[in-house]
């Protein structure tokens, strides 16, 4: 048989339907190396969450100085915050180009923007050199990361999505998840390996520009992978409709304004995905060490063993997605977050290892239902004309609203309400929104992407 698949889908001839109203080509040969490609690229983007997130304290100290180390937490998380806020405009900057110009060169130019940024990051001199303008250079780079990863994770999964089968989409997809965890814990692994070889006092004057230089380089790699990939079918095929019917022209905000309650459904459910994720894995670290006095290397080791365990997983709960559903698998990601939050918070506020190891175990359990089912579930809520567009202003949105302002938000309710369970009930606040959020929604596992939105 040859490697060019262009009947749709059927099991014994191992051809595939790629959701479009015409027989398009899937290139059976390099499909995995597009799935790697795309995810490589991504990694970069969680690599560096993962080293700012680790580094926190650190960073703290060398670009906001203060004698409160609760302040200098809050100062570093706003910074933090500062990259998501700026996240939609990237939505609407590479959004249109992906739906304009193609799925990979706005994949190219977002990893670039993001590796230049990281780069910058390395060099920036410290409070102690340059005063304020330290800290305002660490801001504008951390918005530089936003602005490129407002086309990142929406461009990935979509570029994966339409280059699956539709019997696999859950579980290609859920790939995507796993570059992300992966290079979460490759991010921790490496600031933890050069905290531990160099020591506080050296990572201070200058190792903590390691790791950022290192993410730097990865997406320069990154960047020619992705130049080597395809085009996804359905976009060539877009663009061949146009050719044949030039004089057919619908405007984005038409368009936009036909996908409005499927906008509204998508931010919905990323927010139950991404508080779960900012609170569970990039706040909870902080939040033993700083609330509850445990000590750094312990926030720092039960961080990098969940991350371990969401990482052998994710596939698994993709390949699950494609058997029993995408939507049913987030909706029971969402009743765990809703029922075991406050508990699993007030294990973790004991003290006790046992029950803080415990609650973790749940609190990654519940994730897992979401890390292998979102990418093809968001991907599916659009049509392809504006899918790019679609998926990327509102994922940025509900993300720079309700997720990256979490470990900010929650730090901020702590300390003025004194109650260490605010990001448990966070937690089910956005459980309960992703819950809202599929009421009526349309299941498309194992069904073509929708060609449109009537």
């Amino acid at each position: 048989m040859k490697d060019t698949l262009i009947t749709p889908y059927s099991e014994g001839s191992r051809c595939y339907d790629t959701g479009y109203n015409d027989k398009l080509t899937i290139n059976k040969t390099t499909l995995p190396k597009t799935v790697a490609g795309v995810t490589l690229g991504n990694m970069v983007e969680w690599f560096d969450f993962a080293i700012y997130s680790a580094m926190a304290m650190i960073m703290a100290k060398v670009f906001f100085p203060v004698s409160n180390n609760k302040t200098e937490m809050i100062a570093i998380y706003a910074t933090f915050a500062a990259g998501f806020v700026i996240r939609p405009l990237g939505g609407f900057i590479f959004g249109p180009i992906g739906d304009k110009f193609g799925r990979r060169t706005a994949l190219v130019a977002s990893i670039s923007v993001m590796s230049l940024s990281t780069l910058l990051i390395s060099i920036i001199p410290s409070y102690h050199s340059i005063g304020m303008l330290a800290p305002v250079l660490l801001v504008l780079c951390r918005m530089l990361q936003g602005l490129s990863t407002g086309g990142e994770y929406g461009g990935s999964c979509i570029f994966i999505s339409e280059h699956s089968p539709d019997k696999k989409r859950t579980f290609l997809t859920s790939w995507l998840e796993f570059g992300n965890i992966l290079g979460f814990l490759v991010g921790g692994i490496i600031v933890s390996i050069i905290s531990h070889t160099l020591g506080e006092s050296v990572m201070l004057a200058w190792g903590w520009r390691v790791p950022f230089a290192i993410a730097g380089l990865m997406g320069i790699v990154a960047i020619f992978i992705r130049m080597r990939v395809d085009e996804t079918p359905i976009f060539k095929e877009m663009q061949s409709e146009k050719k044949r019917s030039p004089q057919i022209k619908t405007s984005f905000v038409t368009i936009i304004a036909k996908e409005w309650k499927q906008l509204l459904r998508c931010a919905g459910i990323v927010a139950a995905f991404n508080i779960s994720y900012y609170i569970i894995l990039g706040y909870i670290p902080g939040y033993l060490s700083s609330f509850l006095g445990k000590s750094q290397e312990f926030s720092a080791n039960l961080s990098l063993i969940s991350t371990l365990g969401l990482l052998v997983f994710i596939p698994l709960f993709g390949y699950f997605g494609d058997i029993f559903g995408r939507k049913r698998l987030l909706q029971i990601g969402c009743i765990v977050m809703i029922l075991f939050s406050v508990p699993a918070f007030m294990a973790l506020k004991s003290g006790d290892t046992v029950f803080i190891i415990i609650s973790m175990c749940v609190l990654i359990a519940g994730m897992l239902f979401f890390e292998g089912t979102i990418p093809a579930t968001l991907t599916s809520l659009f049509g392809h004309k504006a899918r790019y567009s679609c998926f990327a202003i509102s994922y940025n949105l509900s993300v720079s609203l309700l997720g990256g302002t979490a470990p900010l938000l929650n730090t901020m309710l702590i300390e003025k309400t004194g109650s260490t369970l605010v990001p448990a009930y966070y937690l089910m606040a956005g459980a309960l929104m992703g819950i809202l959020a599929m009421w009526g929604m349309k299941d498309y596992t194992g069904k073509p992407l929708p060609a449109d939105q009537s």
